[in-house]
């Protein structure tokens, strides 16, 4: 009987550890699943460079979630879908960025419209 009892503790260890390992793996994975639940996607306008004349187009200097003064971007955007822009960044980059200290804007940049899309053209060029 005393035989039986000592061949049963390693496997018992055995047991015992995929068990953990199981429980770790269902509860990681759900972990997981609830962060990425969280996310939905966010959709630009499509139209928000849609232009007929320069008149209609503007420079931003923000189109994603750091300013061009934090080595973000510059662009050019249909005058009435500058709110709707803003509203965009703030849905898409809810959390604090990282932006780097290294000022990107350009005072010559001009909003004109090429090809029914507004575009950035520098006096400089």
């Amino acid at each position: 009987m005393q035989a039986g009892r000592t061949s049963l503790a390693p496997l018992m260890l055995i047991v015992a550890a995929g068990l953990a390992t199981a429980v770790m793996l269902v509860l990681g994975t759900l972990s997981f699943y609830d962060k990425t639940a969280e996310l939905k996607p966010v959709i630009l306008p499509y139209d928000i460079f849609w232009c007929a004349k320069d008149d209609h187009c503007e420079v931003v200097d923000q189109v994603g979630c750091c300013p061009c003064e934090q080595g973000g971007a510059q662009a050019a955007v249909t005058r009435w879908h500058r709110d709707d822009l803003r509203r965009f960044i703030k849905d898409a980059c809810r959390e604090e960025p990282v932006c780097v200290q290294l000022d990107l804007c350009r005072a010559d940049a001009e909003a004109v419209c090429r090809d029914r899309r507004c575009a950035i053209e520098y006096s400089d060029d």
